[in-house]
């Protein structure tokens, strides 16, 4: 009897481990299976990574040609996986950049961005005021083909338009826009002010100028028991402000130009734009 219940005991056993075999052979299989796929993907993903890396220094090298006017050759369109695709890859870029700047200069003003000639180039528009009234509106082309460039614009020739491209144009887009609205919204500022003292009824007389109104010389008479002629000279060391960075006073009578109330009137001049300030001293008494 007892040799019968160990020969079941055997036989059970037996059939479990059958059992269980049968069971971890497919799992294992399907294991197996999984492993060679990650393998596969490990060295396929290894490859794309080998290319994207030989692309992107590719390209690399093709923009700092393009940046330098550098000649191209087919071997290093073909290295950046061909150089149309490099041109329109830039040119998308260029055109995502400037509908971002397009957007938010519209709601905050300044300037405005058109594209024309099918995507290729973009014309900015430079809107002008002083003290709630329009001036001058600037516009200037960008070619956007190869490197951005500017092809042309009624920007007034003594403007450093050349000087602040070089710095901004190719490295910082959005720089380089403010830096140009806000320099000639300045510009136009200056000469605003130059018309209206040319206005002003009085003693009052600007006796030099330049293009960039960044240095202007008037003329006032001092009220007094004898009029004195008084030489203000204002200078605009920052071309990006209406107002001057440096006003001397110059005078024959040296007690005027140092005395407390012309010493109030230098500080007008420098806090206030210079019609402003020259009413203001003539209210005040100062000049006639």
């Amino acid at each position: 009897m007892e040799g019968q219940i160990e020969t079941m005991d055997q036989g059970v056993l037996g059939h479990l481990m059958a059992l269980e075999r049968e069971g971890m052979g497919p799992q294992d299989q399907d294991e197996s299976q999984r492993l060679e796929m990650l393998k596969v993907r490990a060295v396929t993903l290894r490859a794309q990574r080998d290319k994207l890396r030989r692309q992107a220094d590719a390209v690399k090298i093709l923009k700092d040609k393009i940046s330098k006017d550098l000649p191209l050759d087919d071997a290093d369109a073909d290295a950046a996986g061909g150089f149309i695709d490099l041109q329109k890859s830039l040119l998308t870029a260029w055109r995502m950049q400037l509908k971002d700047l397009q957007r938010a200069h519209h709601l905050i003003g300044g300037y405005d961005l058109v594209e024309c000639k099918e995507g290729k180039s973009v014309c900015v528009s430079f809107h002008t005021a002083f003290e709630g009234v329009y001036l001058e509106t600037y516009n200037m082309e960008l070619d956007l083909t190869r490197t951005m460039q500017i092809s042309r614009h009624n920007i007034p020739p003594s403007f450093p338009l050349e000087s602040i491209a070089k710095q901004t144009l190719q490295k910082d887009l959005k720089a380089f826009l403010q830096t140009l609205s806000q320099k000639l919204n300045a510009l136009a500022g200056r000469r605003q002010q130059v018309c209206l003292l040319k206005e002003l009824v009085g003693s009052v007389e600007v006796m030099e100028s330049n293009q960039l109104c960044s240095i202007l010389v008037l003329m006032c008479t001092a009220q007094g028991e004898t009029p004195k002629a008084v030489l203000c000279t204002l200078e605009y060391g920052d071309l990006t402000q209406c107002l001057p960075t440096r006003v001397s006073i110059e005078c024959e009578d040296k007690t005027l130009s140092e005395s407390p109330q012309w010493k109030k009137n230098q500080s007008l001049l420098l806090e206030s734009p210079a019609h402003t300030a020259l009413l203001t001293m003539r209210r005040m008494g100062s000049i006639a």
